[in-house]
């Protein structure tokens, strides 16, 4: 495919496009916590405040999810739909 980031671009939602996705990964990739900061601030500079705030929730989803599992609610959720399961 010749230009994967236009086809991409067309289809994802916006929150998926291509300018969102590479910015996660530039801001992920820096070497350090200050590293980092500067990325996310080019990031914002570059794409804009909605798009960048798309990119730093990618960052942050993983540890959102595992607080979300640790949580007693999730616990409570989990073992109740276990319980429902028929096997």
């Amino acid at each position: 495919m010749k230009d994967s980031k236009g086809w991409i671009d067309k289809r994802a939602p916006k929150h998926l496009s291509s300018s969102v996705l590479s910015g996660a990964l530039y801001i992920h990739n820096g070497k350090d916590t200050q590293e980092k900061l500067e990325r996310s601030e080019q990031v914002l500079n570059k794409i804009g405040t909605e798009l960048a705030s798309y990119a730093m929730a990618l960052l942050v989803l993983p540890q959102m999810m595992d607080m979300m599992r640790d949580s007693q609610e999730y616990k409570d959720f989990a073992d109740k739909l276990q319980s429902q399961t028929v096997h």
